[in-house]
């Protein structure tokens, strides 16, 4: 069973499992699809024993690799005091505040739109009631539009944070394409262009919120741009499965595939 996994497939994904065409091939899913709900939700003391669990299994793995290795840790010098980069630290910052405001405003955007979703909603209800003809399809494009502006909403912040700090920890022998700092940048990129697809579909399907989307389609653009100037090889990273096997992945606009 194992060499059917793709390693790695799943360092650079959206986490978007339900979506992925490579579940079957992921450890991590395997590993995680049989377990129970407590131990996946953080408010249930088993999930932080669980969390517990690992760590233990990891630091006895790493203890037996030095073992192996007949490496005596009385050998190994100190490690050198982490100085942080305060331009990093800035740009972090910055960034954090630039991601939070949009998932902010996206909140406020489905908050005060709630009741004209309601509405929406209960004259299509009526709609087919009556037999009058509807475009269902045209529906459930924009339900899947909203549930991936939904998903990407916070994920975007994290993977752009990550990708900018890692951007301390890329040393001069390391290969910049292919560091974790630029994959970082490249799923975070992806999940941006899917979301700006995802806000057109609403931008075209409700003409009373024209403006506010295409306000928030902005910030993203703006997004977009800081993050492609700061990894300009964002799109040369190489994400196991995904840029292998490109046909496996549904290339609609918005579709988290």
């Amino acid at each position: 069973m194992e060499e059917n996994f793709i390693s790695g497939v799943h360092n650079y994904c959206d986490r978007w499992c339900d979506r992925c065409p490579f579940t079957a091939r992921c450890m991590v899913y395997a590993a995680e699809k049989d377990l129970p709900d407590e131990v996946t939700d953080p408010g249930d003391p088993a999930f932080w024993q669980y969390i517990k669990k690992n760590f233990e299994d990891v630091l006895e793995m790493l203890n037996q690799m030095i073992d192996d290795m007949e490496v005596d840790p009385e050998e190994v010098g100190p490690l050198p005091e982490y100085t942080p980069n305060p331009n990093i630290e800035v740009l972090e910052k910055l960034m954090r505040d630039k991601t939070m405001q949009y998932a902010e405003a996206v909140d406020d955007f489905f908050r005060e739109s709630a009741p004209y979703f309601a509405r929406l909603d209960n004259e299509l209800g009526e709609q087919v009631e009556d037999g009058q003809p509807v475009n269902l399809e045209s529906w459930q494009f924009f339900q899947d539009a909203v549930e991936v502006i939904r998903w990407y909403q916070y994920f975007i912040g994290a993977k752009i944070h990550r990708a900018i700090n890692g951007l301390e920890h890329i040393h001069a022998e390391d290969d910049p394409v292919q560091s974790d700092a630029n994959g970082s940048a490249k799923i975070a990129l992806i999940a941006v262009e899917r979301s700006l697809g995802a806000w057109e579909v609403l931008r075209q399907q409700l003409p009373e919120k024209k403006e506010v989307v295409l306000h928030l389609q902005q910030q993203l653009q703006h997004l977009h741009t800081e993050i492609s100037q700061l990894f300009p090889d964002w799109a040369r990273f190489h994400r196991p499965g995904f840029d292998d096997e490109p046909d496996k992945n549904i290339r609609l606009d918005f579709n988290p595939n």
